[in-house]
């Protein structure tokens, strides 16, 4: 399994710089998102120079996700027209990037539950004609199931799979973003991930790891690696059994602390 961690959590940088930062850590990948990852204005490094400049920055350092994170169901439909045209255009540059897929959330869900079927046919609409784009550039699309957005349990992800049936579209695991106030506990953690094994364990492409607690509010609050509630030293083992070819991304190191969570995820993998 390939260690790595989100780009954007050491803030901007200038891309070889960034590149440089992620190597010293010691982590072997990472996921770019231009906008919050390099100074802007992040249309600068979509030109094809200058994502080959990227690719030969970031030699040695695996990509598996450029991150272009949109309302993948939102209600406007000039905010969706916009999203399905600024996902397009990331597919296209992470050819040239070198980048393992384009990753997004979908929108976050504050509506009564008789509304999610409306919501998931606009993200039905959404992924479908993303990946028929992804299909014409070869590139793949990366959707990550979180409890408080429309694709929300892992067997919606599932139906979402099924319903678009194209080969060209993967699933980011964040274990932690499935979990909600009620299913905190260790055993809990560990029936979502067997549940969302079951329903697309060969579609994952790669996972998150982050850590934190739910506060008096229910609300998630980020926490170093180890500190908060998620039982990473049993859920990141599985993981692996389940596919050591995977890259888990650390998301949300914590300032200063980057060298000793690759070592914390390292240890939790007795390497």
């Amino acid at each position: 399994m390939i260690i790595g961690m989100r780009g954007h959590d050491f803030g901007r940088m200038e891309p070889r710089a960034l590149a440089l930062a992620i190597r010293e850590a010691g982590f072997e990948a990472t996921q770019l998102a231009f906008a919050k990852a390099f100074p802007a204005p992040a249309e600068q490094y979509m030109t094809p120079g200058a994502l080959s400049e990227i690719r030969s920055a970031f030699a040695g350092i695996v990509l598996p996700v450029m991150g272009c994170y949109v309302s993948a169901s939102d209600r406007d439909p000039d905010v969706l027209a916009e999203a399905k045209a600024r996902f397009k255009r990331s597919l296209s540059a992470s050819v040239i990037l070198g980048a393992g897929c384009v990753g997004t959330e979908t929108t976050h869900f504050t509506f009564p539950e008789s509304e999610r079927e409306a919501a998931y046919a606009r993200l039905l609409d959404f992924t479908r004609e993303v990946c028929a784009h992804a299909e014409q550039v070869h590139a793949l699309v990366g959707i990550e199931p979180v409890a408080l957005h429309t694709l929300n349990t892992p067997e919606l992800a599932r139906r979402l799979i099924a319903d678009v049936s194209s080969p060209n579209l993967r699933v980011i695991l964040d274990t932690a973003n499935l979990v909600t106030p009620e299913t905190a506990a260790p055993e809990a953690q560990m029936e979502i991930l067997e549940r969302a094994l079951s329903c697309f364990g060969k579609q994952i492409c790669v996972l998150h790891v982050k850590d934190g607690v739910f506060n008096g509010e229910g609300k998630w609050e980020n926490r170093p690696l180890g500190q908060g509630v998620m039982d990473w030293p049993r859920l990141l083992p599985r993981l692996r059994e389940h596919n050591d070819t995977l890259c888990a991304l650390r998301e949300g190191v914590f300032p200063g602390m980057a060298k000793e969570e690759c070592q914390i995820m390292h240890r939790w993998l007795g390497e």
